[in-house]
């Protein structure tokens, strides 16, 4: 009767591979199935961003007019980037004053973000005479 059981020098050849692959095997196995927590570190955003309103005091300007503008957000360490298609804005923030130097329709843009990154962007036109 032929007996299974074999010293280890005794093992046939493939037999002797797949036991050097199974701790190399195992240890894939290990490591591409460990679970990663990458949200373990962020916080989670209780306050989103809303962009309320953009307004301002004045929407029809005289030359050398100047009006406040204003935004109105709520949310997480919000910044505000202001541009318009022309014309000076003095200040920074969530209210700043702007003027222009020739008549036109002008369109004012307010880019509000937040410290999740997010952001929301509201427009105004502005016309001056």
């Amino acid at each position: 009767m032929n007996s299974f059981i074999y010293s280890q020098h005794q093992l046939p050849t493939t037999m002797k591979k797949s036991l050097y692959l199974l701790p190399l095997l195992v240890i894939v196995l290990l490591v591409s199935c460990s679970k990663k927590d990458d949200n373990k570190d962020v916080t989670p955003n209780t306050n989103p961003l809303v962009f309320v309103s953009l307004t301002a005091n004045d929407t029809i300007l005289p030359v050398n007019g100047i009006t406040q503008v204003a935004a109105v957000a709520t949310g997480d360490g919000l910044t505000y980037n202001w541009t318009a298609s022309y014309g000076t804005f003095v200040g920074s923030g969530a209210s700043v004053m702007w003027t222009v130097c020739h008549s036109d329709v002008f369109t004012i843009t307010c880019v509000v973000k937040d410290t999740h990154g997010n952001s929301a962007i509201k427009t105004l036109q502005m016309h001056v005479n």
